[in-house]
């Protein structure tokens, strides 16, 4: 339920910016969305060796990858249950892509360049989630308190 909430939040998000077609470039209309974009591919590494270092307390592991559909707008979606090994992203996709004969659930590698943001849930507490971050800046004051009511996890700075 927690990525379905992140994942409604973070299109929602993406839907007020122009939306890039490469992976690399971010959007232009946009510079608050593009340097939290640019925080979380800066700080990749830490993921990283979060990932690969077991935490007893940690409920959640995502990345949200630009996924490019044949003669579509890409789509940015949330991947769960995310493992990097032997230099490889992989996880679950949080939503169907019907062209890319991709469903909910189904197991993805994700490759660098492709992805967003990231974000881990350990303690209670949200780190990364740079997107998310701005998008619970831009909600209105009564839109952001129920927002974070549904939340399991708190965001701090």
């Amino acid at each position: 339920m927690v990525h379905r909430i992140i994942l409604a939040l973070c299109l929602c998000l993406l839907s007020c910016a122009s939306v890039p077609t490469t992976a690399p470039a971010t959007s232009t209309t946009d510079a608050d969305l593009d340097a939290a974009i640019r925080q979380a591919r800066a700080s990749l590494d830490t993921f990283m060796d979060r990932v690969q270092t077991p935490h007893a307390n940690r409920t959640f592991v995502a990345l949200k990858v630009r996924f490019y559909p044949p003669n579509e707008v890409p789509q940015d979606l949330w991947v769960d249950e995310v493992a990097y090994t032997g230099g490889v992203y992989r996880g679950r996709i949080g939503d169907d892509i019907p062209t890319l004969k991709l469903e909910a659930g189904e197991k993805v590698r994700v490759n660098e360049k492709d992805i967003l943001d990231w974000m881990i849930v350990e303690n209670g507490k949200l780190i990364g989630g740079y997107t998310i971050r701005l998008a619970v800046q831009r909600m209105a004051p009564e839109e952001r308190e129920r927002f974070l009511e549904t939340l399991d996890y708190s965001i701090e700075d």
